[in-house]
């Protein structure tokens, strides 16, 4: 019982963070400085710049300078196995 608790508080925090990423990416393309909508996107950059920065540097120096930004995808793909490895760590 305790154990399926922990496993869906964990499914639920890494949904709400793969969410908020894909959130932050497809706002990124709409929301623009000046509108309502900035100020929320502002908060939600500063909760998903620290996550993404760590894929972002790791990429820079493994010399992939694309142009498009594929760190959200890999982030979230990372996510999704950290989550995996974890449950398998807790629940066995």
């Amino acid at each position: 019982m305790l154990f399926r608790f922990i496993r869906t508080v964990l499914y639920l925090i890494f949904r709400v963070a793969d969410l908020a990423i894909l959130v932050y990416c497809i706002g990124s393309w709409f929301i623009r400085p000046g509108t309502r909508a900035y100020e929320y996107y502002y908060k939600l950059a500063r909760i998903v710049e620290p996550i993404l920065l760590p894929v972002r540097k790791l990429m820079y120096r493994l010399g992939y300078n694309l142009p498009v930004d594929l760190s959200p995808w890999i982030t979230m793909i990372l996510l999704g196995l950290v989550y995996r490895i974890l449950v398998m760590l807790i629940v066995g």
